[in-house]
């Protein structure tokens, strides 16, 4: 029997070849494989395919089947590419990416559905890792409900709530912080990691390590002088842990050349490059040529719109508690707010040559708005035709920025970041036409944590008005803790939070070459005069912004 396309669409989704728009953008996803047998498609519900002795093999015994399938869905993923497959997840993990079902009445099954399967239908829906945000300032942990509602189930920085420090510097100093905080983040459903200070003092930072840091932050605002960045990157070079820097904005203690000699080539994640966040004015930006650099933008600068240079003098003044009727500290913010270097940081994001990007949540950035500005700048970039490649690319190279390389960056890619099997089954499901801006569900852990679900009093699950509300997986403790990896590190703070505490690792040896789809090494100059930025030796045109996608039509304010 043969059915025409739309017909197999109504029923089962997408399949290869088939193009999909991304909410309201000039995005256009095209199906690369289908991984599921024709004819054989496993679906839920009365008469369908899903029950006993058809899809579901009764005689199969629990621990040979899967406790959770996602039928019918299109994978985006940065590693395994734009896909058709169901999802098999068993005990929180991803065990089969590919065709499930019941190996005695189906053709080409790669893993099991049973008796004890739960089934959620993503015909139609596409699903993608979890995001991750590398630039958390925890100044109120209410961001998180922030963060699940845009996608993101991994949050990496630091911080002890509305603290100056905080505000600022992306830091939780010291042990009792850091258990404080780690404590309070046991009861939500996203994995952390916490950032503690880099300092010229080792033993300082040795300890904060074997209680909880998973890496460290060199802040200006703390100090960021050549001293305090090689003795940060000895103890993160000794223990394996990553280290962020956010530079010295005013050349203080010396320029972009003084501390890539203090960097001495190892490797170290350098926060909101383009330097409207801070960083050595006006040539920060230069930094993302150097190839043991992770680079990696915050979101308010991104894309590039007419309002963007207006809104970041006072947003400035606001978080690094500066005095506006302070001349210096005028001056101070005035250096960091640069049209010129905004609109190369567009560029850069084009071709590879930014390889993360972030919130910079409550401190300049919107924790909720990292996915969608990441992908109007794809569709910005689209729309000018500066740089040709197809829209699977782009949105993979797009993706990759708040997915992967974040997870390499941070030595957490072995657990989260992808949806390639043997991670954490931490999955993200998205009506297409709402992509990136509202998740249809957030499954964290293999559990559902977060979803879109009507009135509880109501007949049907989804009688309006229809909000985002906590599941159970919101409460079982599915989330994880990333930290230094020392055994007895990782047993000391097992005793005090419920979570699985597991050891970032590799982050020492890895340079931009380890950035998914985002590797490029472009020669960068600056004016010191104009701004101008040139890049391989051209100015890029990329004028701001006057509308984008993927705003008004989503919310109503």
């Amino acid at each position: 029997m043969r059915i025409d396309r739309r017909r197999y669409f109504e029923l089962y989704g997408p399949t290869e070849g088939d193009m999909i728009r991304l909410g309201d953008t000039n995005l256009y996803i095209t199906v690369e494989r289908d991984l599921i047998t024709k004819g054989e498609e496993l679906v839920f519900g009365a008469g369908k395919s899903a029950r006993d002795g058809l899809g579901l093999l009764p005689t199969a015994k629990e621990e040979d089947v899967m406790d959770l399938i996602i039928t019918n869905v299109v994978i985006m993923d940065p590693l395994l590419g734009i896909i058709k497959a169901d999802i098999g997840v068993k005990d929180g993990i991803i065990i089969g990416i590919g065709h499930g079902g019941n190996p005695f009445t189906m053709d080409g099954v790669d893993f099991v559905m049973g008796s004890s399967t739960e089934v959620i239908s993503g015909e139609g829906l596409i699903a993608t890792p979890g995001f991750i945000d590398t630039h958390i300032h925890w100044v109120a942990p209410q961001q998180i409900f922030d963060a699940l509602s845009a996608g993101f189930t991994t949050m990496i920085g630091g911080g002890t709530g509305p603290a100056e420090g905080t505000k600022a510097t992306t830091v939780t100093p010291g042990s009792w912080n850091l258990r404080i905080v780690a404590e309070a983040l046991d009861n939500f459903p996203v994995n952390f990691g916490l950032l503690a200070k880099g300092s010229s003092n080792r033993i300082s930072m040795e300890q904060v390590l074997s209680n909880g840091a998973s890496g460290f932050k060199i802040h200006e605002d703390w100090g960021a002088m050549p001293r305090v960045i090689d003795e940060t990157l000895n103890v993160a070079d000794e223990y394996d842990v990553q280290v962020t820097i956010h530079t010295d904005t005013s050349n203080e203690s010396g320029y972009l050349e003084d501390t890539l000699n203090a960097i001495a080539g190892r490797t170290i994640h350098a926060y909101h490059v383009e330097g409207a966040g801070g960083g050595h004015a006006p040539d920060i930006i230069k930094i993302c040529s150097e190839p043991n650099v992770l680079p990696s933008s915050t979101n308010p600068t991104k894309p590039y719109t007419i309002h963007t240079y207006e809104e970041h003098l006072e947003m400035l003044m606001a978080v690094h508690h500066l005095n506006p009727k302070v001349p210096e500290d005028v001056a101070y913010a005035e250096s960091r707010i640069r049209r010129e270097t905004m609109e190369a940081e567009d560029y850069l994001h084009d071709i590879g040559a930014i390889s993360m990007m972030s919130s910079d949540s409550q401190a300049m950035g919107r924790v909720g708005e990292t996915a969608i500005r990441t992908f109007q700048l794809a569709h910005k970039m689209k729309e000018l035709g500066l740089v040709s490649m197809s829209d699977n690319q782009r949105v993979l190279r797009y993706l990759a920025k708040i997915a992967i390389n974040p997870a390499i960056a941070h030595g957490i890619s072995e657990y989260v970041g992808s949806l390639t099997p043997g991670k954490i089954a931490d999955i993200v499901l998205w009506d297409p036409r709402f992509f990136p801006v509202k998740p249809y569900m957030v499954i964290k852990g293999g559990a559902i944590a977060w979803a879109l679900i009507g009135d509880t009093n109501a007949s049907i699950a989804y009688s309006q008005p229809i909000l985002y509300k906590p599941m159970f997986g919101y409460f079982s403790g599915k989330s994880v803790s990333f930290m230094f990896s020392a055994a007895e590190g990782v047993e000391r703070i097992s005793k005090f939070v419920r979570r699985r505490v597991l050891p970032v690792k590799n982050t020492r040896h890895l340079g931009k070459k380890d950035m998914k789809y985002n590797d490029a090494l472009p020669k960068i100059e600056v004016n010191p005069d104009t701004y101008e930025v040139r890049i391989n030796g051209i100015v890029p045109k990329v004028p701001p912004s006057k509308s984008l996608p993927l705003t008004q039509l989503y919310f109503m304010y």
